[in-house]
């Protein structure tokens, strides 16, 4: 019910309620969430994979296959995870001192993770409507910016040092 609670509420994204009921959730349901999510979000692609396996093209047998695919598919999308919210949490971190808010690196990832719900969504949503891979990104960073920018604009500015 934590996973449904928390897509609701990313969904509802920049609104003020869904932030901080957000921020009240702890940095490990914040990964748990984010690996429930793309792996919902990869696992067509997954089963796609491992149907449509040519065993004439790879020197490996399908069922060596599978068991590879279904021990480092995981570990891959859990090393996405946490590069990939931890660079763009990082960029957030330069648009807060840009907007001269004052706010963790830890916050700004929580926070990262959520705002990255819908564009995701609407990353693979394009992919399957095959949408050019450049188009699909720059419609991811744009959506990301404008919740990011919306939602580091709520917290007050940082105070001035005399």
């Amino acid at each position: 019910m934590s996973f449904l609670d928390s897509l609701k509420n990313s969904l509802r994204l920049p609104k003020k309620e869904a932030m901080f009921h957000l921020n009240r959730k702890g940095i490990t349901q914040t990964i748990g969430y984010l690996f429930v999510l793309l792996l919902a979000l990869f696992l067509p692609d997954m089963v796609f994979s491992i149907m449509y396996l040519e065993t004439s093209v790879t020197e490996v047998s399908r069922g060596m296959y599978i068991v590879q695919f279904l021990v480092f598919y995981p570990l891959l999308i859990v090393f996405l995870i946490l590069v990939g919210v931890s660079i763009l949490a990082g960029g957030a971190l330069l648009l807060c001192k840009a907007l001269e808010r004052k706010l963790s690196y830890q916050l700004l990832w929580k926070l990262t993770s959520y705002a990255a719900t819908l564009p995701l969504i609407l990353s693979v949503v394009l992919k399957y409507a095959a949408v050019p891979n450049v188009i699909s990104a720059l419609i991811f960073f744009i959506l990301f910016v404008f919740y990011m920018y919306r939602m580091i604009i709520i917290y007050p500015r940082a105070p001035v040092r005399s």
